[in-house]
């Protein structure tokens, strides 16, 4: 297991937009996650490599940033896609194909970590979302390199 080491981060302009995400959309960000977003927003995790249920050697971006004038926003992009994920399902990390890694408020509220492919939730809803890990520190340990 690799230790997981941030780049190409963007310092976070106000860092009240986390609180402010929370506030809301009625949930809580796991403690460590804010943590990692308070000093890399916008970064790129290396090693970036993870499974899902589904699929095997996804490629995390990039966590997306809190800065709503960044074009990879977390404000913009739940917009855009929440009509097209199931209720309280929240990306917070991109790919490069328009995937999400998305926190998975449905059970409980400390979120499970899920793979949203946008792709197949045009074809096969049901298909759409892969379970990754329980929780966002397992996340974090899943990630390896090829």
């Amino acid at each position: 297991m690799e230790e997981v080491k941030w780049i190409l981060t963007k310092k976070l302009e106000k860092t009240e937009e986390i609180n402010n995400f929370e506030q809301t959309y009625s949930i809580k960000f796991p403690v460590q996650f804010k943590e990692i977003v308070l000093e890399n927003n916008a970064g790129r995790p290396r090693p970036n490599v993870f499974d899902s249920s589904e699929r095997t050697e996804l490629v995390a971006k990039a966590l997306l940033s809190f800065d709503s004038s960044h074009p990879d926003n977390i404000w913009d992009t739940y917009q855009h896609v929440k009509g097209c994920l199931p209720n309280d399902i929240v990306p917070f990390m991109s790919d490069q194909f328009g995937n999400y890694v998305c926190f998975d408020y449905q059970y409980s509220k400390e979120p499970a970590v899920v793979f949203w492919d946008h792709e197949l939730s045009q074809s096969n809803p049901n298909k759409s979302i892969g379970e990754v890990a329980d929780d966002f520190e397992e996340f974090l340990n899943s990630l390896y390199s090829l």
